[in-house]
């Protein structure tokens, strides 16, 4: 049998068609989500998978991780995008390979054959065509090289090739695909700019094609020295590998690569106007602990006391056009119809949060007070309680079990940033709170905290770790002292 793994990240236009070309003939997919808020885990649970939350580390150490941590079992597993969808014909042959005893298969991993589809036209020249990716491999046999983007796996044994293609269709349009590769393009700066500056750092395995050896030795080599390389790109792209018989879409995936080649051109002259060594230079290589929307690591200095190599250029708005509309409606909202409403108004006000997408149970008494952040972001079982100037800062999802109290003052926070990211990233950690918990006053509950059922966090202390269930939990940060038994 074969086990599949995922990362995703607000995959929820995608996702369906990727679990529906899997589901039913592997054993288990597991779908590791980094703070999607578009209901990526629950439409991947409804669609089979097993979701397992993993604040994000980067492309390489996120899939690493999950190698490292997720429950395998099967002999195979199967790493796919959420924009990559298995053929039936993909599916016979790689069901052929898991029928047999793995011990019978000479090959440690097989490279799969991918076409991309590029304003919903498949590119069967350019260069992209065939296009062979690393990702069917025996359990326990591969992990990524620690590499910022484009990251290949290490596999320990023979590897052969699949012909047969998957397909590769990002159905998120034309606008998400731009800024998906403008980010790339800080990435793969990032990486090449390291490379360059301390070639030590080069470390390829030798399971790394040649192909994938040469395009990265090219662009060490002439990207920072080549005139216009855009143009070079596409003239290779369209001419000498038949992207014109591509048609119109052939013409504008070539002028996109070419475009993508010029970022990458354009910011490793930028990193090298800088002046200084690369990110983490004398360190770990730059490993790209940036989200998917992230951009260059600040990295240290050569004495390792801090000093960014990169300037801090903190992000615009992480938000969609109709979630700043639905933040500014409630902001409105929650002011004034909210928060100068009678104090024992419960339901009226539950009324109100059920309006901008809150989940709220039964008999929840929200005072008038509180302040909520993204009201979509919530979820109160029956019975909740939620005191005098209490914030749930529901940046991610904040779940609250029924009958829980979360007392006055008290601070439920589901958002941070990447530190280590010039743009200062948002990361959205969802919190989930068990049932009958009390959550002392003035007390604070840190990103991706889950507190157990029946457990007490007291009065002005600090959970930045999970909290075990039945326990009386202090101190910052807090430590359980003592069970809880219900009289």
């Amino acid at each position: 049998m074969i086990d599949v793994m995922i990362i995703a990240y607000n995959e929820a236009q995608n996702l369906p068609h990727c679990l529906d070309a899997v589901r039913g003939w592997v054993r288990r997919i597991f779908v590791v989500d980094s703070g999607s808020t578009d209901g990526t885990p629950e439409l991947a649970e409804r669609h089979g998978a097993t979701v397992v939350h993993h604040d994000w580390e980067g492309y390489a150490r996120q899939k690493n991780w999950g190698l490292e941590n997720l429950p395998f079992e099967s002999d195979w597993i199967l790493i796919l995008d959420a924009d990559e969808e298995v053929t039936p014909e993909l599916r016979a042959k790689l069901e052929e390979i898991a029928s047999r005893p793995s011990s019978e298969v000479p090959e440690s991993g097989f490279s799969i054959n991918r076409l991309t589809y590029f304003l919903g036209r498949p590119i069967r020249h350019c260069g992209y065509y065939p296009s062979y990716h690393l990702r069917l491999f025996k359990r326990g046999s591969a992990r990524y090289e620690d590499r910022a983007v484009h990251e290949h796996l290490m596999v320990q044994g023979p590897i052969g090739a699949i012909s047969t293609p998957m397909l590769h269709n990002d159905r998120r349009g034309l606008e998400h695909f731009v800024a998906k590769h403008n980010r790339y393009s800080t990435l793969e700066a990032t990486a090449l700019w390291g490379e360059i500056a301390d070639p030590s750092r080069i470390q390829e395995h030798a399971s790394l094609s040649r192909q994938a050896r040469f395009h990265r030795w090219l662009k060490r080599r002439l990207l920072l020295k080549l005139p216009a390389p855009g143009m070079w790109r596409f003239a290779y792209m369209y001419f000498l590998r038949l992207g014109f018989l591509d048609g119109r879409a052939g013409a504008a995936f070539s002028r996109f690569i070419a475009m993508y080649d010029g970022l990458v051109a354009l910011k490793l002259y930028d990193l090298q106007r800088r002046g200084g060594a690369p990110p983490g230079a004398g360190h770990e290589p730059a490993s790209g602990l940036a989200r998917p929307e992230g951009g260059i690591d600040a990295g240290q200095s050569e004495d390792g006391k801090g000093g960014a190599a990169v300037q801090m250029q903190p992000e615009s708005s992480p938000w969609s056009f109709r979630e700043k509309v639905g933040r500014a409606l409630w902001m409105l909202v929650g002011r004034t119809l909210f928060r100068w409403s009678f104090h024992n108004w419960y339901g009226y006000r539950s009324m109100l949060l059920r309006g901008f997408g809150a989940k709220v149970g039964k008999g929840v008494a929200v005072r008038p007070t509180v302040r909520i952040e993204v009201p979509w972001m919530l979820d109160l079982e029956d019975e909740v309680t939620v005191g005098d100037f209490a914030i749930l800062y529901s940046l991610g999802r904040i779940r609250i079990g029924a009958r829980t109290i979360v007392s006055q003052y008290a601070h439920l926070c589901a958002g941070t940033h990447d530190y280590a990211d010039p743009t200062f990233r948002l990361i959205r950690s969802p919190i989930t709170v068990g049932r009958d918990v009390w959550i002392g006053a003035d007390a604070f509950v840190g990103p991706g905290v889950t507190v157990g059922d029946l457990s007490v966090l007291g009065a002005r202390s600090s959970a930045y770790k999970d909290l075990r269930a039945g326990a009386v939990h202090v101190g910052n940060p807090a430590r359980p002292i003592k069970e809880r038994i219900p009289r």
